[in-house]
């Protein structure tokens, strides 16, 4: 159960009717330029031919227009226990009381103030050159101890690590036990803290369509978006909290919902002829010879590297209507790189390419699925067996309509 949690808000005097400038991308592969809002579970987009209105489910991407990457210094840092990992300028709390449970309370560099229960909290880090990071902080962070909590301090100059039980973090210090003694300590001398496995829990996580915020001052935010205009974009995050954050401080704005799958992100039944007696993995969001795909001089972040011969088949569940993809030989293949991209329905052959070199521009593939339960991804030799050949099926996805 979660419980309502305050949020501060620095917003712009903008009238909420107003739509906030920028290019929207659908699962339907469409781009629309114009004022984007969302309010409801529908977005409207203002553009110079009319408005367009359609479920904000169908929303991939927003990008606002003139907003730049711009970090600001956040010497501290969070990690919440729903993966959340959050940059800080200042972290406090307050001591359970009147039913409310211990908060952290948590200053992002874009003005927002986060309150946390202190229960959902994974790890704190307290930066500054008074407070260096503790030798033992990041092998703890990956591996907590099971039911007690690792306090890291600085005090005398000295450097301390100790298995306490954290009660608080209020007024300036932070309250905890020690071999069943209470204590306090001041909140300035600590360096970090790593919260046990057991001593908390992670909140429910909240289902699609789920949105995740880069905002221009460095923190990414992942939780349900609730409205968006000129003003403010509002997301509730899995913790709880809802926050408003101000629409002149968004970089981006993505959306997962069950209309649209990603194949980066599901499991397909491999099946590869090895060239040459070596069998290559399937890269997901990159090539074996290094990140990202790029295709005609074009990066792409997310999809799928595979080295012929092989096929990767799909259990879709009879779900999707339409698979679509860009593909391509990955620009650094080897110069002789030759193959044959071909793609099964239901077993059937639906699509196949001409024969792909390295250097001929990316194509985009948009296949219709009719609710089929399988989808096979195929790429065969080329006139040269195997010679360097990076087959990329990029931004590889399939749509409900």
């Amino acid at each position: 159960m979660r419980a309502a949690l305050p949020f501060l808000v620095l917003a712009a005097a903008v009238d909420a009717q107003q739509g906030l400038a920028g290019v929207v991308r659908t699962i339907d592969g469409a781009v629309i330029a114009g004022a984007l809002r969302v309010e409801d579970g529908n977005a409207v987009v203002a553009t110079a031919n009319g408005e367009q209105r359609f479920e904000a489910a169908r929303i991939l991407a927003f990008e606002p227009t003139g907003v730049v990457l711009t970090p600001a210094p956040a010497p501290h840092r969070a990690w919440l226990r729903s993966g959340a990992e959050l940059p800080c300028l200042a972290i406090s709390g307050s001591a359970a009381a009147d039913g409310r449970p211990a908060m952290l309370k948590l200053t992002l560099p874009s003005g927002v103030v986060l309150d946390v229960p202190l229960t959902m909290v994974k790890a704190i880090r307290q930066g500054g050159a008074e407070r260096p990071q503790p030798a033992l902080f990041e092998a703890d962070l990956r591996e907590p101890p099971a039911s007690e909590d690792l306090l890291y301090v600085v005090k005398d100059g000295a450097a301390q690590r100790s298995v306490v039980t954290i009660a608080a973090l209020a007024n300036d210090r932070i309250d905890f036990t020690l071999r069943g003694s209470a204590y306090d300590f001041a909140w300035s001398g600590v360096a970090a803290i790593v919260f046990g496995a057991n001593t908390g829990l992670a909140p429910d996580r909240q289902g699609k369509p789920r949105s995740s915020l880069a905002l221009n001052t460095g923190e990414a935010l992942d939780g349900r978006l609730l409205a968006l205009d000129a003003a403010v974009v509002r997301c509730r995050l899995d913790e709880g909290a809802v926050v408003e954050v101000p629409a002149a401080k968004l970089l981006s704005l993505q959306v997962a919902s069950d209309r649209l799958a990603w194949l980066t992100e599901l499991a397909p039944k491999v099946e590869q002829t090895p060239a040459f007696d070596r069998v290559w993995p399937v890269a997901i969001d990159r090539t074996p010879v290094g990140p990202g795909l790029v295709l005609g001089g074009k990066t792409f972040r997310r999809g799928l590297c595979v080295v012929p011969r092989a096929a990767l088949t799909y259990d879709l569940g009879g779900k999707f209507d339409r698979f679509e993809a860009t593909i391509g030989i990955d620009d650094r293949a080897g110069p002789e790189a030759h193959a044959i991209f071909r793609v099964r329905v239901d077993g059937r052959v639906a699509w196949e390419s001409a024969p792909r070199t390295r250097g001929l521009p990316p194509e985009d593939v948009r296949i219709e699925l009719g609710k089929a339960k399988t989808l096979e991804l195929e790429v065969d030799f080329g006139k040269n067996y195997d010679l360097g050949d990076l087959c990329v099926w990029a931004d590889a996805r399939v749509v409900q309509q």
